[in-house]
């Protein structure tokens, strides 16, 4: 097979095993999903969709960053995506497939060949202070960049590491961390033409990875002296390449950002709407941190005007109340979630396998879905590849692996104790004087949540202090940094991404991808074995056999119990009731420049009259 071909003639493939399904049962119990119970999001903005208006987005935490070779949690996604573009973009809507976007094609790949062709538009502008046009090098630099320790991003080795001068890059950036390294497998021949070329076929994902946020362009000129420092200051002065901006002055200084209370989104006047399948029919975007009290901001945003929830959860009896009260304002996103608590795999005792499989076989998991919302989270996890994910079925299913730790959904104490003595510890309990760190959120769900998990380790005999903090530090400053030393993190999860098991359990599990700062694998885990096994799976292209390769790679992970498997989560969203909330398929989450508002005679768009 050969040749040089199209995108388009690989969508055929591509459908089959991007397909996303809806799962009926949980834990035993025949379960409907809540999103086919009449809170189905819809995916595209109605014909008669208004012009104008101010959409405010409540949210409990913060960005992780607006630099979008950093942003990781999904609300950075979910602003990323409003204001910068890629090359390519997933199908608005719930069907498999890609759109260009900054590409003028699809583009074409000769997949024998290890080479990828991009045309880019030549229409589409920074916004200021660069305001200039997009060119090909603004996306080879944003690709390098990602290498640097001041930016620290997983996402190039996971999906282009193949890429021929990737390895000898990634010892330039150590070696100088000040500066971009080249990477000689991506060509810039024209202003308007990106050539990749890697080290045998083009990996199986490599393609569709350039529509994440860090493959988003960023101009070497401009971002080069901020990229100098460590960390990178790119984010606090950000340009976009998307129909909004953060307003800023005349050097490029954010003016429209105060981390932890407020973040506003203004049009981008560099923007054209004709180059742009986005219609961004909102005038102004005002993402309002600080909404610890969820059920308060809940209620604001059931009764208000003009408002959505960002990165929380609604509480579960401000789920059933919205069913009941106010069914037109809930939708229920089917995201491919998994939720789970992560225990530090370098941290004594959870360093011990048995330890760790005792916790888990201690905890009370139905207790810890009733803690994040009941029916309305998602079925309970037994594993960590999500349903309708490919994959799914080979790691288990919805009955996942016949692990006897994971066979009780209300936890084993018998077993729990027997775990321990073979640990060592003829009691059934730890006799240690150890006491570990639990980081949850402020939010009322992450608390109650990490009160479930404290009580798995006490039955166990493990003290746990608890720190709560705001959404985005227990991320960043907590969870993602291995020198914190936290050994619990009970909210953390992954949103699958491209519909390829790869993108669930490689950054998350994997020890190659372990990073002193950004770090998604938050166990720590470093199998050899499964780092092999995962480094394999990535290779292959076959649909059937790359799903049974990631599947026999899920087992091997929960076999080594880094973590509690709670929830395979259907993400609530709330808005007001003047709020037409378009879900992006791709993160889960609301589409800020698909969102319109509807006016009525006495009170105009965005306003709370």
């Amino acid at each position: 097979m050969s040749s040089r071909s199209s995108w388009a003639r690989t969508l055929g493939a591509l459908a089959a095993l991007a397909a996303v399904a809806l799962i009926g049962g949980c834990g035993g119990e025949d379960r409907e999903p809540a999103a086919a119970q009449g809170f189905a999001p819809i995916y595209r903005p109605p014909d008669d969709a208004e012009r104008g208006g101010t959409l405010r987005v409540l949210a409990s935490g913060d960005v992780d960053s607006l630099d979008p070779g950093v942003a990781q949690n999904q609300l950075s996604f979910v602003i990323s995506f409003a204001m910068q573009r890629t090359l390519i973009s997933p199908t608005p809507g719930p069907e498999p497939g890609m759109v260009p976007d900054l590409a003028v094609a699809l583009p074409e790949i000769d997949w024998a060949g290890g080479t990828v062709e991009v045309r880019i538009r030549r229409d589409v502008r920074f916004s200021p202070p660069v305001s200039r046009r997009v060119t090909a090098d603004d996306f080879k630099y944003a690709l390098e960049r990602g290498l640097l320790p001041g930016v620290a991003s997983g996402y190039p080795r996971t999906y282009l590491g193949a890429l021929r001068g990737f390895a000898r890059a990634e010892r330039a950036a150590i070696a100088d961390p000040t500066a971009a390294p080249d990477i000689s497998g991506i060509e810039v021949p024209a202003p308007d033409r990106l050539r990749l070329r890697f080290r045998g076929r083009v990996p199986r994902l490599a393609v569709e990875s350039l529509s994440l946020p860090f493959s988003a362009p960023v101009p070497r000129g401009y971002a080069s002296e901020f990229d100098a420092e460590v960390p990178s200051t790119y984010g606090q002065n950000v340009v976009a390449s998307g129909p909004y901006m953060v307003p800023n002055d005349a050097e490029g200084r954010l003016t429209g950002y105060s981390p932890g209370s407020e973040l506003t989104l203004a049009r981008n006047p560099s923007w054209d709407r004709r180059t742009d399948f986005r219609p961004a029919l909102l005038d102004e975007i005002r993402v309002e941190s600080g909404y610890t009290n969820t059920g308060a901001a809940s209620k604001q945003i059931l009764a208000g005007r003009s408002r959505v929830n960002g990165d929380f959860a609604p509480e579960s009896v401000v789920l059933e109340d919205a069913a009941e009260e106010f069914p037109d304002q809930l939708v229920m996103v089917p995201a491919g979630a998994v939720l789970y608590a992560a225990m530090n795999t370098t941290i004594p005792p959870l360093d011990d396998l048995d330890v760790r499989r005792a916790i888990v076989a201690a905890a009370d998991r139905e207790a810890m879905r009733l803690a994040r919302g009941g029916r309305f989270a998602g079925p309970l996890a037994t594993h960590f590849i999500p349903p309708g994910v490919p994959g799914f079925e080979e790691a288990g299913g919805e009955e996942g692996p016949e692990l006897d730790f994971l066979a009780e959904p209300r936890g084993n104490p018998d077993l729990a104790a027997e775990y321990m003595r073979r640990a060592g510890y003829p009691s059934g309990r730890y006799e240690g004087d150890r006491e570990l760190l639990m980081v949850t959120d402020t939010t009322g769900v992450g608390r109650r949540t990490g009160e479930v998990v404290r009580r798995a380790f006490a039955a166990v005999g493990i003290e746990v202090k608890s720190r709560a903090v705001a959404r985005d530090v227990m991320y960043s400053r907590f969870c993602n940094r291995p020198a914190a030393e936290v050994a619990v993190c009970p909210n953390v999860g992954w949103v699958r991404q491209l519909d390829d098991a790869q993108t669930v359990l490689e950054q998350t599990f994997s020890g190659a991808a372990i990073l002193s700062s950004n770090n998604s694998n938050w166990p720590q885990l470093d199998v050899p074995s499964i780092n092999r096994a995962i480094a394999a799976a990535g290779r292959i292209s076959d649909p059937a056999a790359r799903a049974r390769a990631w599947g026999r790679v899920d087992r091997m992970i929960t076999a080594q119990a880094p973590a509690i498997p709670i929830i395979w989560g259907e993400i609530p969203f709330i808005s007001s009731a003047d709020v037409v909330n378009v879900i992006d398929a791709a993160t889960g989450a609301p589409s800020l420049p698909m969102i319109s508002l509807r006016p009525s005679d006495d009170c105009p768009p965005g306003s709370d009259c």
